[in-house]
């Protein structure tokens, strides 16, 4: 049998494509011949190796079997050169030379069976070729076997992976939720905050070595008391105290409603509660409206209801004051004794005595930048009874209204306002007969006021504050002073001269009669008046920490009722402070 020489020169041209990647078949030969499709394919794959050796064939005509056993030949030599190399099996999915495979393997022992004759003729060892074959079909079956296994192996941490990438999403959603509710929870945490301040003090009276203050301390003579804390005559002329020791807690309930729990603890006299109220805000009605209701401060000025801890002062002013430590250096009545209806002659009590906080409820009106109001109305109604440190009730059979206006100007540097008190305080109708109390009755308490504070392009900052009107209780509140009409005012100055340390000046003067023609208890305004100027400075260490000297003196007689000796002296009291805010 002859096969057509085109045929054998494309299976040759074929032989050469073992280093490159086409193979090339003559016009003319039979495609229907199966050794057409056999040569091709194992030429393609690198098993017909250098035949012809100068590329060209023996043009159109046709080749003998023997011609084509030498190709095999060929085939043959390069299968034994695969097998000599002892070829590993691959680990990636690809199988040995060049993509090999048993299909291939068969049709190189189809074609040594067809030839075989032409090749042992031709001096081909074919038992060594069945067995290079047969060796190249266990390396190519493991080939492709350990590409199997590495390609299941594969798909199996593909799936492992992908069902660690789902855990993974699940852990991180999970993660993510959980953060997300640590973060509201300690958000929540953070917005409940427990907060306040601590004032350290000593004190001590300019006079302390006189008889205003006896050795043995005690009320003496003079109808002081001295629970509310401080240095005043009748006891001790200079001691340490606990001024004040305020713990707040507070914050938002939802996110219009807030709330705040403030408790004083001093060294003097029971733990009292100062604040425990609620705001809601945004209510549904007029757009920037707000509700507090509870024990809270009344906004009448800004003496009265703004902090000890950043108040220039270590005291409120005399008028202002809501207990007697701000009349430290003048006579202040026994609250036995007033509260009994008997009078303490010369000695004086402020206008809100107990009252820097009460009960009641208030509604307030912000402008329309609401978190920093420029503008702000305030309009509450109190039982007008101030607080106490077991509680205390509404005892006037009516309730007191509390008004305040109040603008700022010029960029933050100018604030303005107005306030206005209507209600009732309840004294004594009389004098006690026979050690029995005289029943109560309402006298009235109409007041207004204004204030100003002003902060100058040099950094100083100017206030000025005034109240007054009617109010018919005595001096000492002892007894109803029917159409007494009272008044007080203040003017300060704080100015800085660094960073840390701050200069402040402060005087005011208290009316508690305030027009000609009355009198109780044989003195008139001028015997009642009380006049004080103060000053000192402050020192902020850090944030947390301030010091504060100061001095405290009296320009009127401590006792005015006294005609000689010394209840006519003119007292004066140094304080040394320090206060940490936390």
């Amino acid at each position: 049998m002859r096969i057509p020489a085109s045929l054998f020169m494309g299976c040759l041209l074929m032989a050469c494509v073992a280093g490159m990647g086409t193979a090339q078949v003559a016009a003319d030969v039979p495609r229907d011949h199966f050794a057409y499709g056999a040569i091709t394919e194992l030429a393609s794959k690198g098993l017909v190796k250098g035949f012809p050796p100068q590329g060209n064939f023996w043009g159109s005509r046709t080749a003998t079997r023997y011609e084509m056993a030498t190709i095999i030949q060929r085939v043959l030599a390069r299968v034994e050169e695969i097998t000599a190399r002892k070829v590993e099996a691959p680990t990636a999915p690809q199988p040995a030379t060049a993509g090999l495979t048993p299909a291939d393997l068969e049709a190189v022992r189809k074609l040594v069976s067809e030839y075989k004759t032409e090749l042992v003729v031709i001096g081909a060892d074919l038992q060594k070729a069945r067995d290079a074959i047969g060796e190249l079909r266990t390396l190519v079956d493991s080939a492709t076997e350990t590409a199997n296994r590495a390609l299941s192996t594969a798909g199996a941490a593909q799936t492992k992976t992908d069902e660690l990438a789902k855990e993974f999403g699940d852990l991180k959603e999970s993660y993510s939720i959980g953060r997300t509710e640590f973060e509201t929870l300690s958000k929540d945490v953070k917005s409940h905050k427990l907060s306040g301040y601590l004032q350290a003090r000593f004190e001590a009276s300019d006079h302390f070595g006189s008889s205003l203050f006896p050795e043995n301390g005690g009320a003496g003579t003079t109808g002081v008391n001295g629970s509310a804390g401080g240095i005043t005559p009748g006891t001790a002329g200079y001691g340490f105290l606990v001024r004040r020791a305020r713990l707040k807690f507070g914050g938002p309930v939802s996110a219009r409603t807030d709330y705040a729990i403030q408790a004083d603890l001093t060294s003097v006299g029971a733990m009292a509660v100062k604040d425990a109220y609620v705001n809601v805000n945004d209510l549904p009605f007029p757009q920037r409206f707000s509700l507090t209701a509870g024990l809270f401060a009344p906004s009448f000025g800004v003496e009265l209801p703004h902090s000890s801890s950043t108040r220039e002062s270590p005291e409120r002013a005399a008028g202002f004051s809501d207990s007697n430590a701000s009349l430290a250096v003048f006579k202040t009545p026994s609250s036995t004794a007033s509260a009994a209806g008997t009078a303490t002659k010369g000695a004086v009590l402020p206008l809100f005595a107990g009252q820097d906080r009460d009960t009641g409820v208030a509604m307030t009106w912000s402008g329309p930048n609401y978190n920093n109001p420029t503008s702000k109305i305030t309009l509450g109604v109190f039982n007008g009874e101030g607080r106490g440190a077991s509680g205390v009730r509404n005892n006037n059979q009516a309730v007191d209204t509390v008004a305040r206006a109040q603008t700022t100007l010029l960029g933050g540097n100018l604030d303005l306002g107005i306030s206005g008190y209507y209600g009732t305080l309840t004294v004594r109708s009389a004098a006690p007969t026979s050690g029995v109390s005289a029943p109560y009755m309402q006298g009235y308490r109409m007041l207004l006021g204004s204030d100003v504070r002003y902060i100058a392009p040099f950094g100083t900052t100017f206030r000025a504050e005034y109240a007054g009107g009617v109010f018919e209780a005595s001096p000492d509140r002892s007894l109803y002073l029917k159409g007494n009409h009272a008044q007080t005012w203040l003017v300060s100055a704080r100015h800085p001269i660094n960073r840390r340390l701050d200069l402040a000046l402060k005087y005011d003067e208290f009316m508690p009669i305030s027009q000609a023609g009355v009198r109780f208890e044989g003195l008139g305004r001028a015997g009642y008046i009380r006049k004080t100027l103060q000053g000192g400075l402050l020192y902020y260490m850090d944030e947390a920490t301030r010091f504060r000297l100061w001095y405290t003196r009296g320009l009127t007689p401590y006792d005015p009722s006294a005609a000689a000796g010394p209840g006519r002296s003119r007292l004066g009291l140094i304080t040394g402070e320090i206060q940490v805010t936390y």
